[in-house]
């Protein structure tokens, strides 16, 4: 059976012109014979709620086009659900489209569409609300503080707020258990990571993987000065996990009770987090479709 398409278009998603890129794309998706229709978002939200209109009209493979958070509001609508989805990665990091190899040059979506499989991928859970990528409270949920809202977008615009808040940061204090086993104390940061990145291939979990129950949890206890640009090195080279001052596991549960903090990410965007919460993961309830090869 042929397939069709619906994209949910964020026109304003990652540092890019969304808008000129996403009609050089239906050219060429014309030129290919393959069928879609199309929707922009409006503003924050909005995609679900596109998603949610479709959900009772025949079935077509949904289409997020925009970033790790656009891909949230598609997915979270989408999850338990027999529906296929696919994601056009235009986002500033990008994380699970880096992971899954998701291309976003235009002569190779086609293909990606065309000859994709389906994969079902894990969801993590936080209290109600669903994440894919990586959550956490820490230096990376300040950053996202800052980052939200910014007109320095991409990869320049991250590093900026990382060089700005850097020197000024101590730490939260926190307490939390992991399969219920307790730790308190103070930390730099702590991801927990259903993907092994946040994006621009920042591997915060670099044994992560999207079908094996698991949450993957990175904590990084605070660190000299000296030792940042080694963390750096590691993050960036997939071994952050052989770090010192960094901690892992893989666990099912995650409970928070208290933050000295109340900053708090979910897939590289700001998240109001209600205490005391509860991070689980969901195996296998998102089809996704992936490339082939």
């Amino acid at each position: 059976m042929e397939r069709k398409y619906k994209f949910i278009v964020n026109p304003v998603a990652g540092p890019d012109d969304n808008v000129k890129y996403f009609k050089s794309l239906k050219a060429e998706l014309r030129d290919r014979g393959i069928p879609f229709s199309s929707k922009k978002t409006k503003r924050a939200g909005h995609a679900g709620k596109l998603v949610r209109k479709r959900l009772g009209k025949p079935k077509a493979v949904i289409v997020s086009v925009g970033g790790d958070g656009t891909f949230n509001e598609v997915a979270s609508v989408l999850v338990g659900t027999n529906r296929l989805m696919a994601h056009i990665p235009r986002g500033s990091g990008n994380g699970l489209a880096r992971m899954l190899k998701i291309p976003s040059q235009i002569r190779k979506i086609a293909d990606y569409l065309e000859s994709g499989v389906t994969k079902s991928i894990d969801v993590g859970q936080i209290n109600e609300d669903y994440f894919f990528c990586t959550c956490g409270f820490g230096f990376d949920a300040l950053i996202a503080h800052h980052f939200d809202g910014s007109e320095k977008r991409g990869l320049k615009g991250y590093v900026n707020y990382v060089c700005r808040s850097f020197f000024r940061f101590k730490g939260v204090d926190a307490k939390f258990a992991l399969d219920g086993e307790a730790f308190v104390g103070r930390y730099f940061a702590v991801t927990i990571a259903n993907a092994n990145q946040y994006g621009n291939n920042a591997f915060i979990a670099p044994l992560a993987d999207l079908e094996d129950g698991l949450l993957d949890v990175t904590m990084i206890k605070p660190f000299p000065l000296w030792y940042a640009p080694f963390l750096g090195i590691a993050l960036f080279g997939k071994f952050i996990h052989k770090s010192r001052y960094v901690e892992t596991r893989k666990v099912k549960e995650v409970d928070i009770e208290s933050l000295s903090l109340s900053y708090f990410h979910r897939d590289g965007d700001v998240y109001h987090l209600e205490l005391p919460a509860k991070i689980t993961v969901l195996p296998r309830v998102l089809n996704l479709l992936v490339p082939s090869c």
